[in-house]
């Protein structure tokens, strides 16, 4: 029989209150002995201690636990990948659309990337390029083309074509594709020079009546100069933040939450975040703009220097309660955050700053959320609806529930659970009056509790009582906390080694 399965698991400041009737294995034993009248059932129910190790464990989504080596603890919520470019995004590859013409000897072609880059090296990947070469005159010729802006080696660009004339003019070629891969861009005009020599048979030399240069896509490994002024926009981004999920009065007062706004950086280029907005959005509704001098300043990345080719460079900048009015605003009992960010790649539009980018360059913009559980908690009031299965017992004339708890965290817990129909009406509540509390640990004086003390609660159901509730679906369970000294809002941390134990059991008496 299960009696008590938590629909979903919230957050950690809440499972602390509530999880003592979550994430329970079923009981596979019953224990059965006989009286001279009736048969007494004794069903184990729960026993179980769960500690915030455990409940990180089994949370979902984008939230995770961080635990300091002391083992204070931190509750993150990621959103891992807000923005993301590579080398293509600041410099597409350019397919070869229409062929250049090589109008002389020396003709000058212009490089198919924007007015407001400069590439002063490139070196090429990918890339194929190939010639058309026509003659009129009725000879052999033999024609020498270079690049003097390509080199390998310290070795200019050169190959030789021949056209042979065959008792028909013009004479034409057509020439196979050629790699530039691996071969050296240098330039300070955006420009390739192609110079030829064409000699007829006769030692003659000529320009040729036509002449094209064509390429399938124009890719680099690696680029160096002045990359442009660009702007990648991110919006309606937003995180989820759990902590105040199933919250209906009370306050908390966290001493230090903090949107963190990490980069990983392997363009060497400046980059920098602008914030359009940050906003953070209370459980009722209420939205309020996060003030920071950094909001309109924006966050410069750090980004790898032209020793550190391939190197990734990381910035975490946070706002925090120093530099922002985040903590006043977040103890509003935060649900969203949302914001409007854009990446600026070379934000000052200084044409003097050369950098570079390689095949492999990425920049990786990441949001988290970052609540130290250090704080206090002042006549909080919490509430998780349950699912329930009392199972087949028909014939039941009472039932005794025993409950075993005991409570390490340093905060006072008082429970109450409802029994409520499809109608979501309330129908009689498992403990009486305002529920059971479960007293805070004591602290020691280094601001670690001592283990809690076990607790023993005994709860009778006589029949109509139970015949009350035998077919009901839901419990509602309702926790109120306080924190050691939350009247004089004294911050105190949750270690990870704090956990609520808990055993419940059911004796049932029944006749045949």
């Amino acid at each position: 029989m299960q009696v008590l399965r938590l629909l979903k698991i919230v957050s950690p400041i809440i499972c602390i209150s509530i999880c003592l009737f979550s994430c329970f294995d079923s009981p596979q034993d019953t224990q059965v002995g006989w009286g001279d009248e009736e048969y007494e059932i004794a069903v184990p129910l729960i026993n179980s201690r769960i500690s915030v190790a455990k409940i990180a464990d089994i949370s979902k989504g984008n939230t995770s636990l961080l635990i300091n080596p002391d083992g204070k603890v931190s509750v993150i919520y990621n959103n891992n990948n807000v923005l993301s470019k590579n080398a293509s995004a600041i410099l597409p590859p350019f397919p070869g659309l229409i062929p250049y013409v090589l109008s002389d000897t020396v003709s000058v072609v212009k490089l198919p990337v924007s007015t407001t880059q400069l590439v002063k090296k490139a070196i090429f990947k990918d890339t194929k390029i190939n010639f058309y070469l026509e003659n009129g005159l009725p000879s052999d010729v033999k024609v020498k083309m270079k690049i003097l802006e390509l080199t390998k080696n310290n070795i200019v660009f050169e190959k030789e074509f021949s056209l042979k004339f065959s008792n028909s003019i013009p004479v034409k070629l057509q020439t196979e594709q050629i790699s530039l891969d691996g071969w050296t861009y240098r330039s300070e005009s955006n420009t390739m020079t192609f110079q030829y020599d064409a000699v007829l048979s006769n030692g003659k030399k000529i320009k040729l009546d036509h002449a094209f240069m064509n390429f399938d896509v124009l890719k680099f490994s690696y680029i160096e100069g002045y990359l442009g002024f660009q702007t990648f926009p991110v919006e309606g981004n937003f995180i989820d933040v759990g902590l105040f999920n199933q919250w209906l009065s009370g306050s908390f007062d966290f001493e230090d939450p903090k949107i963190t706004i990490s980069v990983d950086n392997s363009f060497g280029i400046p980059v920098r975040s602008n914030i359009n907005k940050l906003q953070l959005t209370s459980v009722t509704g209420k939205t309020v703009n996060l003030q920071s001098p950094f909001i309109a300043s924006g966050i410069n990345y750090i980004y790898p220097s032209f020793n550190e080719i391939g190197n990734l460079k990381t910035t975490h900048f946070e706002f925090n309660k120093n530099n922002s009015n985040l903590r006043d605003i977040f103890n509003e009992k935060t649900k969203t955050i949302s914001y409007d960010l854009n990446a600026i790649v070379n934000p000052e539009q200084d044409t003097t700053i050369k950098g570079y980018i390689t095949n492999d360059s990425y920049f990786l913009v990441k949001v988290a959320v970052e609540v130290p559980l250090f704080g206090s908690l002042n006549k909080l009031v919490i509430t998780d609806t349950l699912n329930i299965d009392l199972g087949d017992f028909d014939k039941v004339n009472s039932a005794e529930f025993k409950v075993i708890t005991s409570n390490d965290f340093p905060a006072e817990i008082k429970l109450q659970a409802f029994f409520i129909d499809e109608n979501n009406k309330n129908i009689d509540q498992l403990f009486k009056g305002e529920g059971i509390s479960l007293p805070a640990a004591p602290l020691q004086a280094n601001g670690i509790t001592s283990p809690g003390q076990d607790k023993t609660e005994f709860i009778d159901f006589d029949p109509i009582r139970f015949n009350k509730i035998r077919n009901l679906k839901k419990l509602v369970v309702v926790g109120y906390l306080n924190t050691t000294g939350s009247e004089l809002k004294k911050p105190l941390w949750i270690y990870d080694r704090y956990s609520l134990g808990m055993k419940v059991g059911a004796k049932l008496k029944y006749k045949p």
